[in-house]
C-alpha cells in the first residue's frame, strides 16, 4: 500500500513538473548568449536580450569567409576567401544569385591569361549604395591581399577597373596587400593594406596615391617612454614593447559619406569616426573591445562592431556604448562563434555575420527592446524630443536600471529646456559631463532670476557691517561678544589649535615660539592632524556630484586612514633620522609639531574647494584645482620653513634634507611592498602544500 502511494505521489510530482516546464517555456528566451550594458560605475551588467539568433546558414559551401556587405536589394555580398570567390546570396529566397569566382574579362581580354588579375584570396568587400558620376549603384569593390589588387566590379560582377600598387614615388617601396576597402561617392578608395602600419591608404578613383588618410599612434606609458630612451631595439623587443603602431582592421563609409575605422590593439582609439582631414571625431568614449575585426554603420548612424572574441558591440551615432552580446566557443550552437570576422546590417535591422572559423553565416533579429532604443535615438536625431522621451520611458519600463535610457531622456529634456529633469536623469546615469551642462543652465537661470535680490542682500549686509562698526567704535556695543570670543580662544587647548592660523601668517616667528614651547602643544598637534584628516576625507568623499568621481560606497576607508597615518608617520620619522645625521637641532616631537602646525592652508584648501565644487561646473574646474593646490603649496612651504627653523638649517641644507627624507620614504614603501608580496606568496605556498598533503593522506 505504501509503495502504491509512493508511486502515485511520484507520478503527480512528475506531471506537475512537466506542466510547469511547458508553461514556463512559453516565455523562455531563445537567445543562446546574454546581452550586457553598462551601469553607472562603468561595469557590465546583464540586461534584456537585444538580439536573438536567427538563421544559421551552413550550406553555401563557404570556406573561411572574411567579410560581408549588403546591397540595395538586401542581398548579402560575401568574400569567400579560401574559395577565391564572391558570393551574392538572397536570404529571403534562400538562393545564391551570383557567384563571382573568376573575374569576367570581357572588358579586358588582354589580361585574361594573367593569373595575377584573378581572385586569389578576396578578404574585403564593399558595395556602393548611392550612385554618382564616379560609381554606380550596386558596384562591388573587392580587396585581394595576395594578388595585390582592388577589383571594381559592376552589380553583375563584370570587371570595370583593377587597381594595383600605387606607382607614386610618395608611396615608395611599401608593400600593397589590400585586405579591406571602402569607397565614397567620388570614387576615392580607403584601403587597409596588410603589413602597412603608416595608416589607411587613400587612393583616387583612378588609383593614384593621395596619401595616408589616418594613422594610429603608439601610446606608451611613462615607464615605457623611459625604457625607449635607454634601451636598444633588441632590448625593447625582449621586454615586449612594440613601437609599431596598432593596425587598422576595417574601414567603412556610411550613406552620408562618413568614414569609420576599427583597430586592434591596446591604448589606441579602436573605433574612429573621421572628419575630412582624417582626425578622430570621437573622444574619450567607452570602447568595449580592443580586438575589433570589423565595423558597420547603418543609415541611422548606429555603429556595429565585431571582435575577435565573438562579441558584437553596438554604439550610438555619438559613440555612446549601447550594449554587447555574443561569445566565442567552438561549438555548433547558434550565436556562438569560432572566429567572428565580418558584420553587416540589412534594411530590416537584422545583423548578418560571417564566421571564418566555422565557415557559415549567422543572423540576429532585433527584439522590441533594441528596436525601441533605435527608435528613440532616431527621434532624438530628428528633433522629435517628446516622442523620444516617450520611447526612452518605454525602455525604462523594460529595464529600470538602463543608464542609456536615463542619458537619452536627459538629452531630450535639455533640448526642450527642462534642465532640472535633465540633471536628475544625468545624475542617475552618473553622467557628470552632461550633468555639468544642465547644472550650468540651472545656475544661469537662478542667477538671472535672483541677481537683484543677491545684490540687494550683499548691499544690506555691507551697509549693516559698516554701520555696526561705526556704532561699535563709539558705543562699544560688540564688547560682550568680543569678550566671549577672547575668553573662548584663551582656553588652553583651543588656543593651541588656533595657533596654526598664526603659523600660516608669520611662520618664522611662530616656529621659533613653537620650538621654545611658548606656543602650541602635542595635544594641539594631534587635534590638528585629526582635523587635517577629516578635511582631506571631506575632499575625497564629499565633493559635489560633478567632481565626485568615486562613490562613497566604493571608497576603502581603511586604506585611506592607514595611508594617511603611514605617510605622515614615515615622513616625520625619516625626517628625524635624516636630520640626526646632518647635525639637525630639532627633536622628533618638534618635527611632529612643526609638520602639524603647517597644515592650516591644506585644511582651508580642502574645505574651500569642496564647498566650491557644489556651485561650480566643469568650466570652473581650473579654479577648484587652484584652490586645492594653492593650499598644498602653501602648506609645503610652511613645512619647508619649519624644518629650516627647527633644525637651524640654511636654504640648501633644508632642500637636501627634504629630498633625502622623500627618498627614504620611497625606499621604505618599496621594501614594505616587497615584504607584503613575499608573505602573501609564502602563505599561498603553505596553503597549497597543506591542501596537497591532506589530499594525499585521505585519498
Amino acid at each position: 500500500m505504501r509503495i502504491k502511494k509512493l508511486i502515485l505521489f511520484l507520478l503527480i510530482l512528475l506531471l506537475g513538473f512537466t506542466t510547469f516546464s511547458l508553461n514556463s517555456g512559453v516565455n523562455a528566451s531563445s537567445s543562446t548568449t546574454y546581452t550586457y550594458a553598462l551601469d553607472d560605475n562603468g561595469h557590465f551588467v546583464q540586461t534584456q536580450d537585444a538580439y536573438l539568433p536567427g538563421q544559421t546558414i551552413t550550406y553555401l559551401g563557404l570556406d573561411k569567409p572574411t567579410d560581408i556587405a549588403i546591397d540595395e536589394n538586401n542581398n548579402l555580398i560575401i568574400a569567400d576567401s579560401a574559395n577565391a570567390r564572391i558570393v551574392v546570396y538572397n536570404p529571403v529566397t534562400d538562393t545564391v544569385i551570383r557567384e563571382i569566382k573568376i573575374v569576367d574579362f570581357q572588358f579586358h581580354p588582354e589580361i585574361e591569361d594573367d593569373p595575377k588579375y584573378s581572385f586569389v584570396n578576396p578578404t574585403g568587400v564593399f558595395v556602393v549604395l548611392e550612385a554618382s558620376t564616379y560609381v554606380g549603384l550596386g558596384d562591388i569593390y573587392v580587396a585581394d591581399a595576395i594578388s595585390g589588387n582592388i577589383f571594381h566590379l559592376d552589380h553583375l560582377g563584370n570587371v570595370l577597373e583593377i587597381f594595383g600598387k600605387p606607382t607614386s614615388p610618395m608611396y615608395g617601396e611599401l608593400d600593397f596587400q589590400p585586405e579591406k576597402v571602402a569607397v565614397d561617392k567620388a570614387g576615392i578608395m580607403y584601403v587597409i593594406s596588410k603589413g602597412t602600419s603608416d595608416g589607411i591608404i587613400q587612393m583616387s578613383n583612378t588609383g593614384e596615391f593621395l596619401g595616408f588618410f589616418s594613422s594610429n599612434a603608439v601610446s606608451l606609458t611613462l615607464r615605457e617612454q623611459i625604457q625607449q630612451f635607454i634601451y636598444t631595439d633588441e632590448q625593447l623587443e625582449n621586454l615586449g614593447i612594440n613601437l609599431t603602431p596598432p593596425v587598422f582592421t576595417s574601414v567603412f563609409i556610411d550613406v552620408n559619406g562618413g568614414v569609420y575605422s576599427s583597430s586592434s590593439g591596446i591604448r589606441v582609439d579602436n573605433i574612429k569616426k573621421h572628419n575630412t582631414q582624417g582626425t578622430n571625431m570621437f573622444s574619450d568614449i567607452f570602447i568595449a573591445s580592443n580586438l575589433l575585426s570589423d565595423i558597420f554603420v547603418n543609415e541611422q548612424g548606429i555603429i556595429f562592431t565585431s571582435d575577435q572574441n565573438g562579441y558584437i558591440d553596438v554604439y550610438t551615432n555619438d559613440g555612446e556604448f549601447i550594449y554587447t552580446f555574443g561569445t566565442i566557443n567552438d561549438v555548433s550552437v547558434a550565436g556562438f562563434f569560432k572566429t567572428l570576422s565580418g558584420i553587416a546590417v540589412d534594411a530590416n535591422g537584422q545583423i548578418w555575420t560571417v564566421d571564418s572559423g566555422n565557415s557559415y553565416l549567422q543572423s540576429f533579429t532585433p527584439t522590441e527592446y533594441a528596436l525601441t532604443i533605435y527608435d528613440a535615438i532616431i527621434n532624438y536625431n530628428n528633433t522629435n524630443y517628446d516622442e523620444a522621451i516617450r520611447l526612452w520611458q518605454e525602455v525604462l519600463s523594460l529595464n529600470q536600471l538602463s543608464i542609456l535610457a536615463h542619458n537619452g531622456i536627459a538629452k531630450n529634456y535639455i533640448q526642450i529646456e527642462e534642465y532640472q529633469l535633465a540633471a536628475d536623469h544625468f545624475k542617475i546615469a552618473g553622467n557628470r559631463a552632461l550633468f555639468s551642462e544642465a547644472f550650468w543652465e540651472l545656475r544661469n537661470i537662478w542667477l538671472q532670476a535672483h541677481l537683484l535680490q543677491v545684490i540687494l542682500v550683499v548691499f544690506i549686509f555691507t551697509l549693516f557691517y559698516f554701520i555696526t562698526k561705526l556704532v561699535d567704535k563709539k558705543y562699544r556695543i560688540l564688547a560682550p561678544i568680543r569678550s566671549a570670543i577672547t575668553k573662548t580662544e584663551n582656553v588652553k587647548i583651543i588656543n593651541d589649535v588656533l595657533y596654526m592660523r598664526t603659523v600660516s601668517r608669520k611662520p618664522a616667528d611662530s616656529f621659533y615660539y613653537l620650538r621654545r614651547k611658548n606656543k602650541g602643544s602635542y595635544l594641539g598637534a594631534f587635534i590638528i592632524f585629526a582635523i587635517t584628516f577629516l578635511s582631506y576625507l571631506l575632499f575625497v568623499a564629499g565633493k559635489g556630484f560633478i567632481f565626485q568621481y568615486t562613490d562613497i560606497k566604493d571608497l576603502d576607508l581603511n586604506s585611506i586612514i592607514l595611508g594617511f597615518i603611514v605617510l605622515i608617520g614615515l615622513f616625520i620619522v625619516c625626517s628625524y633620522l635624516v636630520t640626526s645625521i646632518q647635525d639637525g637641532e630639532g627633536t622628533m616631537g618638534e618635527i611632529f609639531k612643526g609638520f602639524a602646525y603647517s597644515m592650516w592652508p591644506f585644511i582651508l584648501g580642502c574645505v574651500l574647494s569642496t564647498a566650491f565644487s557644489y556651485v561650480a561646473t566643469n568650466n570652473e574646474i581650473f579654479m577648484l584645482n587652484v584652490i586645492f593646490y594653492l593650499g598644498i603649496g602653501w602648506s609645503f612651504i610652511l613645512v619647508f620653513l619649519s624644518i629650516s627653523e627647527i633644525q637651524n638649517y640654511t636654504f640648501g641644507q633644508t632642500i637636501k634634507s627634504i629630498l633625502l627624507t622623500l627618498l627614504f620614504v620611497i625606499v621604505i614603501l618599496l621594501v614594505l611592498s616587497f615584504i607584503q608580496m613575499t608573505i602573501r606568496q609564502v602563505f599561498s605556498f603553505l596553503e597549497e602544500f597543506i591542501k596537497e598533503a591532506v589530499r594525499n593522506v585521505f585519498s
